[in-house]
């Protein structure tokens, strides 16, 4: 008997019709290229211990059972402008929309309602791990010189692993962008700047419903608060053009944009318009002082903390 092998995981994701209904993904069209898969049974498991003649313990009950399952995946474009890529239904799962206008972009922004959900499939060498319902969480991370990476998180609803051969995934075409060459501004200032992160900070609520077969009707989320943070090399501010302790102290508005890639169909533009300084923290980087700058990305009207275009 053969041990099952790690490097062999492999995950489907693709978005719901009906929440929690699985869509059946497949490998040549919902396959994900994704790092680090980590797949969680989250059972809340019931003491029995009552008064009794000995010290023994009763057998546990399993209460609310659910899943969450975290990976990795490269920033990609589906390689034609206007054509969602595979990371589409991941990212409305996490509260956002998706608007496309044909052979020019795909552009993802927040939501307040209407959310959508995800099948994921997981499969670790001969087992095959599934969750519908799924919702979650984003972060991504820019580092310069390396991958563009999303991270997320999702929770979903449980049931039982199964026996499965593994499936040989068609992944995206066009190879993933080195953070290099980009475009990066703060308040139009074109900082020296070596990492820029993100994250949605998404609330995901539970569902109890002693209806269900594992008591949870599923997830849904409640709340947001976008923030994000970038280190930057430290200048004198008549050098630098931009006053980051002004910024802080006065709660000066700032946009935010960042264009990751150059080809059409593999092109991420980010812009968040209405960034807010938390203080900032001086660093250091090999005996050169940085700022570690903590902002927060809020609203204007509503819906609009930030955008993801791709072209």
């Amino acid at each position: 008997m053969a041990c099952l092998k790690t490097k062999r995981t492999v995950l489907l994701a693709e978005q719901e019709a009906t929440y929690g209904t699985d869509p059946t993904p497949v490998n040549t069209a919902n396959a994900i290229e994704a790092y680090d898969v980590t797949y969680t049974i989250n059972a809340d498991m019931k003491e029995r211990n009552p008064g009794n003649s000995d010290l023994s313990m009763f057998p546990e009950a399993r209460g609310k059972t659910s899943v969450e399952i975290k990976f990795s995946t490269k920033v990609r474009g589906q390689g034609t402008a206007g054509m969602e890529a595979r990371l589409g239904p991941l990212l409305q799962a996490c509260g956002m929309s998706s608007t496309i206008v044909s052979s020019t972009s795909v552009t993802n922004a927040p939501l307040s309602a209407t959310f959508l959900s995800a099948a994921i499939w997981v499969y670790i060498d001969g087992v095959i791990c599934k969750a519908t319902g799924c919702v979650g969480d984003l972060e991504m991370d820019l580092t310069s010189g390396e991958f563009g990476m999303f991270n997320f998180t999702f929770k979903g609803i449980y049931e039982i692993p199964i026996d499965g051969a593994i499936v040989d995934p068609t992944f995206d075409t066009p190879d993933p962008e080195i953070v290099k060459a980009c475009t990066f501004t703060f308040g139009g200032y074109a900082a020296i700047i070596e990492k820029l992160s993100f994250r949605l900070n998404n609330v995901i609520a539970e569902r109890p419903d002693f209806n269900q077969t594992e008591g949870i009707k599923g997830y849904c989320i409640t709340g947001r608060n976008p923030e994000g943070s970038m280190t930057v090399e430290a200048l004198i501010r008549a050098e630098c053009n931009a006053d980051f302790y002004s910024y802080f102290h006065n709660r000066t508005v700032k946009a935010l944009s960042f264009v990751l890639g150059g080809t059409a169909g593999n092109i991420l533009t980010w812009t968040s318009s209405y960034c807010y300084l938390r203080a900032p923290v001086w660093g250091d980087r090999e005996g050169s002082r940085t700022f570690e700058l903590p902002f927060q990305m809020a609203r204007s009207t509503g819906n609009d903390e930030f955008s993801l275009a791709w072209t």
